[in-house]
């Protein structure tokens, strides 16, 4: 027997949580299907001989519903300065669980330092001390290792691999362009041997 939870959207009420536990329970091999409501999640037990997560997935889209795929989450630590009693770790806290791509977000006055896990496909670190800083308090920048800003390293990967390619490209075509152009410039230093100068046919 196999266990799977699964992420599911769409879902308003109880009737929608019922809903789905009936369809994938319905399912040839689907021994128990139950639906959490408040995290929006299905626990299904099943064969795997007679039932595939796939067939799962379908039926529940047929029903109208959503299965978001499983997003590995970042983690972020924010030093904050300006914070002065527990209503304004409460206020940066409901500030930073409302932005898109922010599952959680927690404060902690004691050590004045907010921890937010987030979705760096939908929101990045920027953002978020920009969300802290328009609240009236400072941000500081993360603690050194517990940030990973993807899109900065991704244009980093960019620019590495087009710098690679460049200096591939120079290094073939110099010598090309100097054999094709070079007899056409009379002041080059460096003679083409006869064998390769196209002038001489």
């Amino acid at each position: 027997m196999r266990n799977e939870t699964l992420k599911i959207s769409g879902m308003s009420c109880a009737a929608c949580a019922k809903r789905v536990e009936k369809v994938v329970g319905g399912l040839e091999g689907v021994e128990n299907a139950y639906v959490n409501l408040a995290s929006e999640k299905l626990s299904v037990d099943f064969d795997s001989n007679k039932a595939s997560i796939n067939n799962i997935k379908k039926v529940i889209e047929s029903a109208g519903y959503g299965v978001i795929d499983d997003i590995k989450l970042n983690s972020i630590t924010i030093p904050i300065e300006g914070m002065t009693c527990a209503v304004c770790a409460m206020r940066i806290e409901k500030t930073l669980s409302g932005l898109e791509g922010v599952e959680k977000a927690s404060v902690n006055l004691a050590t004045e330092k907010a921890m937010v896990e987030y979705n760096s496909q939908k929101v990045r670190p920027v953002s978020i001390r920009q969300a802290i800083e328009k609240l009236g308090y400072k941000a500081l920048q993360a603690e050194r290792g517990e940030i990973i800003d993807e899109e900065k390293i991704r244009k980093e990967k960019a620019v590495k691999i087009l710098w690679r390619k460049f200096i591939v490209s120079a290094v073939f075509a110099v010598p090309l362009l100097y054999l094709s152009m070079g007899s056409m410039i009379w002041w080059l230093p460096f003679p083409i041997p006869e064998i390769l100068n196209p002038m001489q046919y």
